[in-house]
């Protein structure tokens, strides 16, 4: 039985011009203050984060554009200027800059308790998304087979559910600073289950407040190739409520069963084919099937489309725990 468990510390990471599959700052220097990260000055003291991290097993989107990383991060030619959403590589992709844990970013630092903070301004000068979407994130993307000499191409970093007898993402985190926008709950994502060329998400766990339930949002079907499909229907559950700067878990679970989804201490679990209460759908049983692949996701990729009359409206997550096992 093929075994994979993994916890995040964050090692080295080189950044990459590319477009995400599936997420600024006005200034690209680093927070001194890592509760107030829109005012960056000195960076904190470089720490590795403990239970045997490793930013090998992930790449992650970050909220601002290729082109205005290159510009104000002094980045060197070797990086794309395109206004999509940058990327960053673990080291072994070879023939860019290095990004280590002395490069600390408004949008990506390691603290100096050793929490990792994805950080997104809604109102940043640089701020830019990926294709097909019309939100920015900072948000890690899972790499399954990481010790492959192919870790660089996204086509072969995913994990079928046939695969192992279980697949796994857990997570801590706590919601450190939201938006206060008239109108607007401070919806963000906080992990994800997607399938490899697929548009429709499997599972996407978001927190809307400290008094609303944190939402599973699932797709009940899919279409593969990445194909827009006018009869997918996305369904919610309701999971438990976590106020904001509260230390609350998450687990999300994938089996040739069905799935698992835990949040804030409310658990609920569903099998392929069977209608979910209260919803009227049931989750197609060929997601499944051994033709499709997967990935976790784990970090920020908030619902409120950017603007600059947002500036200074920021998502600010910090996560103590990332493990993701598959065995």
């Amino acid at each position: 039985m093929k075994k994979n468990i993994l916890a995040v510390s964050l090692l080295s990471i080189l950044l990459v011009g590319c477009n995400s599959d599936s997420g600024g700052s006005n200034s690209p220097s680093t927070p001194s203050n890592p509760e107030n990260p829109s005012n960056p000055s000195t960076p904190p003291d470089s720490t590795e984060p403990g239970d045997g991290w490793s930013i090998e097993q992930w790449k992650i989107t970050i909220p601002v554009s290729e082109s205005y990383y290159k510009e104000h991060l002094g980045v060197s030619s070797g990086l794309n200027s395109r206004d999509s959403a940058a990327e960053l590589l673990p080291n072994k992709c070879s023939g860019k800059d290095i990004f280590s844990l002395e490069t600390s970013l408004p949008y990506f630092y390691v603290a100096d308790n050793n929490d990792v903070h994805f950080i997104v301004d809604l109102g940043d000068a640089g701020i830019a998304t990926t294709t097909n979407t019309k939100y920015a994130r900072s948000e890690l993307r899972e790499l399954y087979n990481y010790n492959a000499s192919s870790v660089c191409s996204s086509s072969t970093q995913n994990w079928k559910v046939e695969d192992n007898s279980n697949h796994q993402l857990q997570a801590q985190l706590q919601i450190e600073d939201y938006p206060n926008i008239s109108g607007n709950d401070p919806k963000v994502i906080v992990g994800q289950v997607h399938g490899y060329k697929i548009k429709q998400a499997l599972i996407k766990l978001q927190w809307e407040g400290g008094n609303k339930p944190i939402r599973a949002i699932l797709n009940n079907t899919f279409l593969p190739d990445d194909q827009s499909c006018s009869y997918c229907k996305s369904f919610s559950v309701d999971l438990g409520k976590a106020d904001a700067n509260t230390n609350w878990r998450y687990n999300i679970e994938v089996n040739e069963e069905g799935i698992v989804l835990e949040a804030a201490g409310v658990s609920k679990s569903f099998a392929w084919g069977e209608k979910i209460e209260n919803t009227g759908y049931a989750l197609d049983p060929n997601w499944a099937h051994s033709s499709n692949s997967f990935y976790f996701k784990a970090g920020i990729y908030p619902q409120i489309e950017p603007s600059t009359s947002l500036s200074g409206q920021i998502f600010d997550v910090s996560f103590s725990e990332i493990k993701i096992t598959h065995q």
